[in-house]
């Protein structure tokens, strides 16, 4: 395959689009985005999909994505998706809120991700533009806890012009004020060579790993001191729309994953 290249930037906007348009939601997005009854149209919508997890495959999207047929991807096996929602202190995916409603539609589990940026704006700020947009949890069974995505910028940094330890410390505040507002720590998306330069020999304490690695076979080194992954990008081509995603573990750990409080990560 491919080898990892970041995927998640910004994509240009559409004419006459205006991401940042619009009030704030924060009362209905906390919990997921619009609530649970804005998801479900009817009762299977609402049902977790965590029993057919068979196969444990699954997908992220963003706002390059569009029109996705979220039945089709059912069909091809895809039972879990994360929707960008934000990036930074200022950009909301414009497409978040049709992608995430239609996701959990058609029955997936569904959760939001925010991109950071460590250049733009302190972690406890990025946590409350995040849960304003979308990127909260609630224990409902089909929402996924939040993930933040740290990975390069195109034309920044490699490490945002942060040391190490002021980017360890940044990662820090961010997990730290995303568990004081909804009660559990942030899934960690990045990839090995990134976190191991920029970040170096450290994780965040029960942080669940969302690990990029482009490969045919599980990925065995992975970055700082996790020893064991919960989520594996493999693959931007398919087979599922955006980024296509193994879960590691079982059905019953895959349900504790979307619906425990009290959840432990596997690596760290």
């Amino acid at each position: 395959m491919a080898p990892y290249r970041p995927r998640h930037l910004t994509p240009p906007p559409a004419p006459d689009s205006d991401s940042d348009s619009g009030t704030s939601r924060r009362s209905v997005l906390r919990g997921g985005v619009l609530g649970a009854a804005a998801v479900g149209t009817g009762a299977t919508a609402l049902v977790a999909p965590a029993a057919n997890a068979a196969g444990f495959s699954g997908q992220d999207v963003s706002a390059w994505q569009s029109d996705i047929d979220w039945d089709a991807q059912v069909s091809l096996g895809s039972r879990f998706a994360y929707v960008k929602a934000t990036e930074g202190r200022t950009y909301r995916s414009p497409s978040f809120s049709k992608q995430y409603i239609d996701a959990g539609n058609a029955g997936l589990a569904r959760g939001g991700y925010h991109f950071a940026r460590p250049d733009s704006g302190g972690p406890e700020e990025q946590v409350e533009f995040f849960l304003s947009n979308g990127g909260g949890w609630t224990d409902d069974g089909i929402t996924l806890p939040g993930m933040v995505d740290l990975e390069a910028y195109s034309g920044l940094p490699r490490d945002y012009g942060l040391t190490q330890q002021e980017m360890r410390d940044w990662i820090y505040g961010f997990s730290a004020a995303y568990l004081a507002e909804v009660g559990r720590r942030p899934v960690v998306y990045t990839g090995v060579n990134w976190w191991n330069d920029v970040v170096g020999d450290w994780t965040p304490v029960n942080s669940p790993l969302f690990v990029a690695s482009y490969r045919d076979d599980p990925p065995t080194t992975l970055p700082g001191r996790w020893w064991a992954w919960e989520l594996w990008q493999y693959s931007d081509s398919g087979p599922f729309a955006g980024d296509s995603v193994q879960w590691h573990g079982s059905e019953s750990e895959f349900d504790s994953f979307v619906s425990d409080v009290d959840y432990s990560a596997r690596g760290i």
